[in-house]
């Protein structure tokens, strides 16, 4: 399914309790204004599939930093739109995602509590817990 088609099937509105603001982690990150529970729904975001022979056109861009890999043979690279590709990293994280490339979303998750103003992290390894380091 392209992208836009998927949009003229689907709706995803940003949820009003989620904004951006200076992150004492690195840069910019994610917040919420209201406690969010475990196991929440946090945000759907739309993304952008990058097909393999694009992906490394990626290195010569400001996106570099803000993708996320999947493990496909076709599409190895995915730019999440929303929030999603600011959320910062930890391990262990507090949230959560996972990358639906049929439907061409990510979806973001509590992990555990989640107090207003507490920066929302996801695990850039793809399991909240994987401890193992990240190449960056």
């Amino acid at each position: 399914m392209k992208l836009s088609d998927f949009f003229k099937k689907t709706s995803i509105k940003q949820p009003g309790h989620l904004y951006v603001a200076a992150s004492a982690v690195h840069g910019r990150g994610v917040f919420s204004t209201r406690d969010i529970k475990a196991g929440e729904h946090i945000e759907t975001a739309p993304l952008i599939p990058i097909s393999n022979n694009e992906d490394d056109l990626l290195k010569n861009t400001s996106l570099y930093h803000y993708y996320f890999l999947v493990k496909n043979e076709k599409i190895k690279v995915v730019i999440g739109l929303g929030y999603s590709s600011i959320y910062n990293h930890t391990a262990p994280s507090n949230a959560m995602y996972s990358i639906n490339l049929d439907k061409q979303i990510i979806d973001i998750k509590a992990v555990q509590i989640i107090k207003a103003g507490e920066e929302i992290f996801i695990n850039y390894n793809g399991r909240h817990d994987d401890c193992s380091p990240v190449n960056f």
